[in-house]
């Protein structure tokens, strides 16, 4: 199992082995590397980052975040091996991200952009899911991406693999995780979102286009990528569907992802932002 929180100030757990990325004890760290605080000072790189005050780990003292200046090279860039999983049972991996850019910045700013791959150790390919961009935000927001996948019935380890897709450089790609879980799903809390995982957009009346079903949301976005990851459908509002479509043209039958970003009340005066993803099939 995963519980990574990136420990407390006074007992941060190492990383060798997990990361490619190096190590600094700065609190602004460059291109290609990281380094582990209970904050992120917002006066690195001529202030362009957000004052992150606090981890987003609930009720922990002094806890700490892993935080990231990417590498202008794409590919994965944290992995860990997980063994002693029930075969055939379905499991939860999740985390929590931060874009650390504040918006105004930049230009052109390069936006994190994460896939996560679950795979077996001899490279067979469990889930991958394309989480889309990290957006920019005015005050610095924790997200959620969480995607599900089911353990090979075999007793050989699992491997979680987090993958930058900029390699551009340029502006940005710069970002915080933390509590990075992966749970059996009989411990997973039900899943406030459904969509399906195929619709028939041909005009005969039935099924036509993408539904998202989400409970007790105040605000809600959906997204909808093609396979190279390029937006091909942006929605504030669940009545307003993706019909299949791209700029008034027909999209080609095959997979798509979903990514759906909601906002719920934690209580009377607080929310949180949720983000989830998945994949849908268009059948023509």
């Amino acid at each position: 199992m995963i519980d990574q929180s990136f420990g407390t100030a006074n007992n941060s757990p190492s990383l060798a082995g997990l990361t490619t990325y190096r190590f600094v004890s700065s609190t602004c760290p460059e291109n290609g590397e990281y380094t582990v605080s209970q904050t992120v000072d917002g006066s690195c790189f001529l202030n362009t980052w957000h004052s992150v005050t606090e981890d987003h780990t609930p009720n922990d003292t002094q806890g700490n975040m892993l935080i990231i200046n990417a590498s202008d090279d794409a590919g994965t860039f944290y992995q860990q091996s997980l063994s002693g999983l029930c075969g055939g049972t379905k499991y939860e991996f999740s985390l929590w991200g931060l874009n650390l850019l504040k918006p105004g910045i930049c230009s052109a700013p390069t936006l994190p952009n994460l896939t996560i791959r679950i795979e077996t150790t001899d490279g067979r390919i469990l889930q991958t899911i394309d989480f889309g961009s990290i957006e920019l935000t005015e005050t610095p927001t924790w997200r959620q991406y969480s995607t599900l996948f089911t353990a090979p019935s075999t007793s050989e380890p699992v491997v979680v693999k987090l993958i930058n897709n900029q390699g551009a450089g340029g502006c940005g790609n710069d970002l915080a995780l933390d509590d990075i879980q992966l749970k059996q799903c009989d411990a997973c809390a039900p899943d406030p979102i459904y969509v399906p995982d195929a619709f028939t957009p041909n005009n005969d009346g039935v099924n036509d286009e993408l539904a998202v079903f989400l409970r007790e949301a105040i605000s809600v976005n959906v997204r909808i990528y093609n396979r190279w990851g390029s937006l091909i459908f942006s929605s504030n509002d669940l009545i307003n569907r993706w019909k299949g479509d791209f700029a008034g043209v027909p999209c080609s039958s095959g997979q798509y992802t979903w990514v759906v970003s909601y906002r719920v009340a934690d209580s009377a005066s607080t929310t949180r932002e949720y983000t989830q993803t998945g994949r849908v099939t268009l059948l023509r």
